[in-house]
Order: C-alpha cells, then sequence, then structure tokens
C-alpha cells in the first residue's frame, strides 16, 4: 500500500507541472519559417498579480536575435465581493535558423513569484524554400477559436487564386451543426491580397455570424466550390518563347475543417434577470398609456440591441396579475449591419377586471465575454390602472352625439319656459330711478267676487299649458335621442352585413340595449344587458355567442378559425328594442 500511495504522489508532482502550464501559450509567426530568415516565438502568459515573469528557454538548432515585451492587458473582475486582477503579457523572441529541418525549442520555463511553470518542448520545421501556393483554393476564416456559450463567431469563406477563375459554383455549403446562423449577404468583388508572402487575388464566397448552443468542441465544416482554373502550360510549343499556353481545368475546392472550443458560462454570480444573451445589449420599452378600461386591450413594446443571440431570447414578463390575460406576444429579429441585431417584442394584455400596479424595475443581465462577468440593465417598468367596464369608441361617440343633439334640440324649449316663467330681476336690468317710458293704464276699483274668479281661472289655464309643454318637450327630446341613437345603429349593422362581423361594431350595437345607462357605472356586464333586455331567447343567446366568437378572432385568443354568419332577423329584432 505504501508503495502505491508512493507513486501516486510521484505522478501528482509529474502533473501539477503541467497543469500549471496552462497559464502559459505559446505561438510561433510565421508556422513554417524559412532558413536563413527570422521568425518569432510568442509567449503568453496569464497572471493575477503585478509580479513580471521570467522565462528562460535552450534553442536547438537556432540562435536567438532579440527580445521585447508587446504589451500588457489588464481585467477586474469581482468573484463573492473580492476583486481579481488578471494580466496578460506577451514576450516575443526572435530567432533565426541557418539550415532547414526541425529545430527544437526545450527546457522551457516560466517564473511567476517564485513558482515555476514548465511548458512543452516546442518543435518547429524550418523550411528551405517557401512551400508553393496552389494556383487556387478554398479557406475558412473564424474570428475566434475560443469562445463562451453563445457567444458571437464570425466565419468567412474565401476563394483565392492567382491568375483567374472563369466560373464557380457552389457544390455543398458547410452544414455549421451546434450554431444559430445569421448568413449575411456577400457581394464581394475581386481583391489583391498577400498570402504567406506571395500576391493573390481572392473573393469572399461565404459569410455567417455563428452563435455556438452546445458547450464542448464544435466543427466549422469545409466549403466546397467547384472552379474553372486558367493555368498556364509551358509545355506548348511556345513555352521556350516565354509564352504559356493557357488552358482551364475544372477543380473541386474545399476548405479545411476548424474546430472551435466552447467553454461554459461561469456559474457563480449569475443573476437572477440573466436572459441568456452573451454580449452588450441596450433594453427599452413603450406603452401608450397608463390607464386603461376593463377589457380594453393593453399594447406594449420591447426593443432589445445587441451583439447576442437574439434568436434564443424569450419574452420577459412584464406585468402580472390574476385580472391580466396575455395574449401570444409576437417577436421578430432584423439585422443592423453584420455585427448585431434588434429583436421586437409586442405584447398584447387584456385585463378581465379592475387593477392597480405600481411603477417599479426590471432587472435583465447578459454576460460580458471580455471580462469575464454579468452585467445587470435596469428597465422602468411604468405603473398600470385598469378601471370600470371599457365601451367601445364608436359607442361613446353615439352617446357624444346623442347628448349633443339633446342639447340642441331642448335650447329653444328651454328657452321659452325660463322666460315665460322667470322672474323680473332675473332679466339682468335695473329700473332707473326717475325713468320715463311706456306705462298701462292702471284703474283702480272695487274689487269684485268675478275679479278673484277670473284671477283663479288664469292660474288653472296657465298650469294645464304649462304641464302640455313640459310633457311634450320632454317626450321629444327622448324621441330625438333615441332616433338619434337608432340611426347610429342601423349604420352599424349596414356596415357589419357588407363589410363582415366584428367585436368592436358589435359590442357598440348591443350595449344600445342599456338604455339606463347601466354599464357605465362597471355594475353589469354585456352579457347581462342581453340577458335583461326584451329580446327572444334564441337571438340573446346569438348576440352572446357571436360576441365571444368575435373578441376571439380580433384578439387572437382561439387559433381555430370559427365561422361567423349574420342573421338579419336577430339584429331586426334587436332595433325594435333600443
Amino acid at each position: 500500500m505504501k508503495s502505491i500511495k508512493f507513486l501516486f504522489l510521484i505522478l501528482a508532482f509529474c502533473i501539477l507541472p503541467s497543469l500549471r502550464a496552462e497559464d502559459v501559450d505559446v505561438e510561433v509567426s510565421p508556422p513554417e519559417p524559412l532558413m536563413n530568415e527570422s521568425f518569432f516565438v510568442t509567449f503568453k502568459v496569464k497572471t493575477t498579480g503585478n509580479v513580471d515573469p521570467y522565462i528562460s528557454f535552450t534553442p536547438v538548432g537556432a540562435t536567438v536575435q532579440g527580445k521585447r515585451e508587446q504589451g500588457v492587458s489588464i481585467s477586474t473582475t469581482v468573484i463573492n465581493g473580492k476583486f481579481t486582477t488578471n494580466r496578460e503579457q506577451n514576450y516575443v523572441y526572435e530567432l533565426i535558423a541557418e539550415r532547414s529541418g526541425q529545430v527544437t525549442i526545450k527546457n522551457i520555463k516560466v517564473e511567476i513569484g517564485g513558482k515555476t511553470n514548465n511548458v512543452k518542448d516546442l518543435h518547429i520545421n524550418i523550411l528551405a524554400q517557401a512551400r508553393r501556393i496552389p494556383d487556387a483554393f478554398m479557406e475558412a476564416q473564424a474570428s475566434k477559436t475560443k469562445v463562451y456559450l453563445g457567444e458571437a463567431i464570425d466565419v468567412n469563406y474565401y476563394l483565392y487564386f492567382k491568375t483567374a477563375i472563369s466560373a464557380n459554383d457552389v457544390k455543398e455549403f458547410p452544414k455549421l451543426n451546434k450554431f444559430i446562423k445569421r448568413f449575411h449577404h456577400v457581394n464581394s468583388p475581386v481583391e489583391t491580397v498577400q498570402y504567406k508572402g506571395q500576391v493573390l487575388k481572392r473573393i469572399l464566397a461565404y459569410s455567417a455570424r455563428l452563435y455556438p448552443e452546445k458547450v464542448g468542441n464544435a466543427v466549422l465544416d469545409p466549403m466546397t466550390i467547384s472552379a474553372q482554373v486558367i493555368e498556364n502550360d509551358y509545355s506548348s510549343p511556345f513555352g521556350g518563347f516565354g509564352m504559356g499556353a493557357q488552358r482551364y481545368k475544372s477543380r473541386d475546392l474545399s476548405s479545411p475543417r476548424i474546430e472551435v472550443e466552447v467553454l461554459p458560462l461561469p456559474s457563480e454570480n449569475v443573476p437572477a434577470g440573466f436572459t441568456g444573451l452573451v454580449g452588450e445589449h441596450e433594453f427599452s420599452l413603450s406603452i401608450a398609456k397608463n390607464k386603461y378600461l376593463v377589457n380594453e386591450p393593453i399594447e406594449i413594446k420591447l426593443e432589445v440591441k445587441g451583439k447576442g443571440a437574439l434568436e434564443n431570447l424569450d419574452a420577459p414578463t412584464i406585468y402580472t396579475d390574476n385580472n391580466l390575460e396575455a395574449f401570444d406576444t409576437k417577436s421578430e429579429v432584423s439585422e443592423i449591419g453584420t455585427q448585431s441585431a434588434k429583436k421586437l417584442f409586442e405584447y398584447t394584455l387584456l385585463a378581465r377586471g379592475p387593477l392597480n400596479i405600481k411603477q417599479r424595475e426590471l432587472s435583465l443581465a447578459y454576460f460580458d465575454p471580455s471580462n469575464g462577468r454579468y452585467i445587470e440593465k435596469k428597465l422602468s417598468i411604468p405603473a398600470l390602472e385598469v378601471s370600470g367596464v371599457a365601451s367601445s369608441a364608436g359607442n361613446s361617440g353615439v352617446g357624444a352625439a346623442a347628448a349633443k343633439n339633446k342639447e340642441a334640440s331642448s335650447a329653444p324649449e328651454e328657452d321659452f319656459l325660463s322666460k315665460l316663467f322667470s322672474s323680473s330681476n332675473e332679466s339682468g336690468k335695473k329700473v332707473e330711478k326717475n325713468l320715463i317710458g311706456l306705462v298701462g293704464p292702471n284703474l283702480k276699483g272695487e274689487n269684485r267676487w268675478f275679479d278673484r274668479w277670473f284671477d283663479v281661472f288664469n292660474i288653472i289655464i296657465t298650469l294645464l299649458i304649462t304641464a302640455v309643454v313640459g310633457s311634450w318637450y320632454y317626450s321629444s327630446k327622448n324621441k330625438i335621442a333615441t332616433t338619434d341613437q337608432a340611426g347610429e345603429v342601423r349604420k352599424d349593422i349596414a356596415h357589419m352585413k357588407n363589410k363582415g362581423l366584428n367585436y368592436s361594431e358589435l359590442y357598440k350595437v348591443v350595449a344600445a340595449l342599456d338604455k339606463q345607462n347601466k354599464m357605465s357605472n362597471g355594475g353589469l356586464s354585456v352579457n347581462r344587458i342581453i340577458d335583461e333586455s326584451g329580446l327572444s331567447l334564441e337571438a340573446k343567446l346569438y348576440f352572446k355567442q357571436t360576441l365571444q366568437v368575435c373578441e376571439e378572432k380580433n384578439f387572437g385568443i382561439n387559433k381555430q378559425d370559427k365561422k361567423i354568419v349574420f342573421e338579419s332577423k336577430h339584429f331586426k329584432e334587436l332595433l325594435k328594442n333600443i
């Protein structure tokens, strides 16, 4: 047992340096240097303190020409209230090899704060001359090969060629599984670039912005293009004169596969309002008003802009209440350039009863991959108040029109009666002293019984005239208002008969049965008004069912397409009861 424990201890000490070496990355540029030409070895050292590292190594087959510091990148993170500063320092060594073959950089050690990190030996292939670049080839270029889950990757597929290409057709597009894909419209002209020391031409054949959906290793698949490549044939009879004959050759060109490492998001300090988005985002909310009536639609818009995978973003909950009924939220994603996008959520709510929701703040968060931490944004949610019972805009318009006509029709009678029975001081005139005007004769005599009875008779006649005029006035006023309302209802019925039934106009027509205006105080529903009306049982059932179907159709409550039939006989019966 002791020997086994001792063996495990030795293995642990052997593995420990390699684990520490994860803080040091080494890169060679160019990957395959030429002999007698400089190449560069870059050490990228990550530390959590302010101590400069000490690097040592032994080059075999090459000599060191110089060293320089390329720069320091500093980032600070907060974990459980503790600040941690991460530094990435780049040290570049210039080397040269005088012969072709393999050069080995061994005994690589990086000392940081008294601790030594051992790095694996580095083997570099030195070429005697540059490799021949093909006349035409495909290559994929990814912006990153190590990303967080949901972080954006831009990938471009280029077609490189030396002389010219007569035609090219896409034979196979990359599948790009395990990614959310946004394809970019490609209209790229031919451009001249320098590639591995040579001047080539290239065309952007395919471009996309990708978002990994699973943690682990993902692959950017190759893209295959069938091209007619123009080549110079110097073996022709004219080759001796320096003139090569051109010929066309059909080739299938495929880009190499690219592996991408997808890291999980940190599980510590995840905010409750985390949206799942990675990258910087902005949130904005708009609502038309904050006071509504019962059964009046409430429309809200939420706009999210940013660099993340907005396709996977679910609609956040804005308002919650037992009296609120939420319909299906509409959403649409549109691109803003090639780096960002916008997602618009359109909410439709319906309050089935009074409610009063206070103003609050909604916390929405995203993950920032540049510094490895979560960022919270506060979205202000305005107060929402719902009261009373909703009536359609058209119905309120009818009421206003009826009231206006009522005023107009009653004005002459009111002026006549007020002048008939008003006292002398209501005229607004004052009698001035010593002012002489027209007067009637004042005959004095004895008060006879006939005169007294004549006065009584005049009072009785006056009261009778007043009663008749008042009765005529009120009956005519009600008749005008009722006639005007019936005319508006007839117009609405005729419009629905020609254009089809809809919830707003049907609600307005049925609400005309409410002669005592009970619905305005929130006491009765429209179904109760139908039940208490003088309609027949068949007509009551028809209007209640038709109202329900129209409501579902207009507000999207039920996706099933239910047929609605216009029954003229029931609408005629309704007009008789108004």
